[in-house]
C-alpha cells in the first residue's frame, strides 16, 4: 500500500466551499482512495449515498452492502467534514474486504486513513443540537379530569380511559423531556397531588 498522502488530492473534484458533491463526484473521490489503497476497483465496488434520516452521525458504513451513507444535514452545516467522513467510512469497507472481521478502528483501519493524510478519529464534537436534528423524546403525565388518577407514558394516550370514571372522562396531559430530570419532575407532581 502506498503511504504517501501527496498523491491524494481531490481539489479538482470538490472543495469544502462548494455545495455538497453529487454521487459521481463522491464515486470519483472513492476512486482516488482506491488508487492510494491499492484497490483500483473500489469506486465500482461501493455505493455512496446521502441519507436524510441520519441525525447525529456524520456517516456510516454498511459493511454487508459495501455502502456508505452520509448525513446530508450535518454535512451541509459542516462541509469541511465531508472528505474526512467519506474517507473514514470507505476505510471501514476496505478493511472488511481485505481482512474480514477485525477491530473497527484497529491498526489496519488507522493505516488506511493515515495513508491519505486524514485523522483516524472515530467521533466528532459537532453541535447537532443547534440544527435540531435529534428527535426529542418526551414523557407524558396523564391525569384523569374526574378522579385525578395519574400515570406516565411515552406517548399521549387518548385511546384509553380511566377505569373508575369510564369513557366520558378526559385526560389532562403534562409533557416533560424524557430525561431523568424530566421524569423526576413528573413523579414529583404525581407525589404532591396523589
Amino acid at each position: 500500500m502506498t503511504t504517501s498522502s501527496a498523491r491524494f488530492d481531490v481539489s479538482d473534484l470538490w472543495k469544502p466551499g462548494d455545495s455538497l458533491p453529487s454521487g459521481p463526484v463522491l464515486t470519483a473521490i472513492a476512486g482516488r482512495c482506491g488508487l492510494v489503497w491499492d484497490m483500483p476497483d473500489l469506486a465500482e465496488r461501493v455505493t455512496i449515498v446521502y441519507n436524510p434520516r441520519l441525525r447525529t452521525t456524520l456517516g456510516r458504513a454498511m459493511l454487508e452492502d459495501n455502502r456508505v451513507e452520509l448525513n446530508v444535514h450535518l454535512l451541509r452545516a459542516y462541509p469541511d467534514e465531508l472528505l474526512g467522513t467519506l474517507v473514514h467510512e470507505l476505510a471501514h469497507l476496505v478493511v472488511r474486504m481485505r481482512y474480514g472481521d477485525v477491530q473497527p478502528h484497529g491498526v489496519e483501519f488507522k493505516a488506511l486513513v493515515r495513508s491519505v493524510g486524514m485523522s483516524a478519529a472515530a467521533t466528532h464534537h459537532l453541535d447537532t443540537e443547534r440544527l435540531n436534528l435529534r428527535q426529542r423524546k418526551y414523557a407524558y403525565l396523564h391525569r384523569c379530569s374526574e378522579c385525578g388518577v395519574m400515570f406516565i407514558a411515552r406517548k399521549p394516550r387518548r385511546d384509553c380511559y380511566c377505569r373508575a370514571c369510564g369513557p366520558e372522562m378526559s385526560w389532562n396531559i403534562l409533557r416533560a423531556p424524557a430525561t431523568t430530570a424530566g421524569r423526576r419532575k413528573l413523579k414529583a407532581i404525581m407525589d404532591s397531588t396523589g
